[in-house]
């Protein structure tokens, strides 16, 4: 059905899809989602925004009021997902929280990043803006090495608490995607389901569901610095340029907007440790 409908639209407009549909990656129940309209190469691109369910209203709603009290069209946020509160110098006392060890780390942030996840650490990174939409894209995600054994256990078991069946998502350099996906074009809001190569089967089994296919976020330097850095440097440190990529929060509970809601996360999780701006929270 999504697929008679996208070849309507095309057809008819050239364009493709928006609203809650356009954020069903998997077609939940009848195995066709936005991955296999791409797949089908309907278009020559598929793009997804960030937040294409009813919550995207609100910046649709900015944009209007924007274009109708000033003639300058709205600049620089094309792709942008990262439009949400930020926190840049958090104050994070040592006694923020019973049993915490908390430092500041140096400036090359990514590289001591890479290091926890190379040696199997499960670490929560708060940065920057929060994301639009519902997916975790790298500012609130908690972030793990598919190399680790047993890691999709220990996250469903002590980090997330949720039922082991559900997939985890794999964030890849953009230009090393195709090595592991098929999808053949960017997806930088993890917006779509895509097939795996048999490298990725062979290196990093951990993000394959049960039907073939990893619902990816690719990212480029321009749009997450630290994120593609943290990648490059694992990449340098084991081959592989993926990660795990999950939301920062526990079952029942919303992503993490602010500071407070980031060591409660940390207090009521299983997290081996925080990265919360620059201050390094562990227990």
């Amino acid at each position: 059905m999504l697929l008679h409908l996208a070849r309507m639209a095309r057809q008819s407009t050239g364009s493709c899809m928006g609203g809650g549909v356009a954020a069903n990656c998997v077609g939940i129940g009848i195995g066709i989602g936005i991955g296999r309209i791409v797949e089908e190469g309907i278009f020559e691109e598929v793009f997804v925004p960030p937040a294409p369910g009813d919550s995207g209203t609100a910046i649709g709603a900015a944009a209007a009021v924007h274009l109708a009290t000033t003639p300058q069209l709205l600049r620089g946020i094309e792709g942008a997902c990262y439009l949400g509160p930020s926190w840049p110098s958090p104050v994070i006392g040592r006694n923020s929280r019973p049993g915490f060890r908390v430092r500041q780390l140096p400036s090359d942030r990514a590289e001591f990043l890479a290091t926890q996840f190379a040696r199997g650490q499960i670490v929560g990174l708060f940065q920057g803006r929060v994301e639009a939409g519902p997916r975790a894209l790298g500012n609130r995600s908690i972030l793990a090495s598919p190399l680790s054994e047993g890691v999709i256990d220990r996250l469903n078991a002590t980090v997330k608490f949720r039922e082991p069946f559900r997939p985890f998502a794999p964030v890849v350099p953009e230009e090393h995607a195709a090595e592991y996906f098929t999808l053949g074009q960017a997806v930088p809001f993890m917006s779509m389901a895509s097939q795996v190569t048999a490298k990725a089967r062979e290196q990093i089994p951990a993000i394959v569901h049960a039907n073939g296919t990893a619902r990816v976020q690719t990212v480029r330097p321009d749009q997450n610095p630290m994120l593609h850095a943290v990648l490059t440097t694992f990449a340098k440190l084991t081959g592989v340029p993926v990660l795990i990529n999950t939301s920062l929060n526990v079952k029942g509970k919303p992503i993490c907007g602010t500071p407070d809601m980031t060591l409660d996360c940390r207090t009521d999780s299983g997290l081996d440790a925080l990265l919360l701006e620059d201050w390094w929270v562990t227990k």
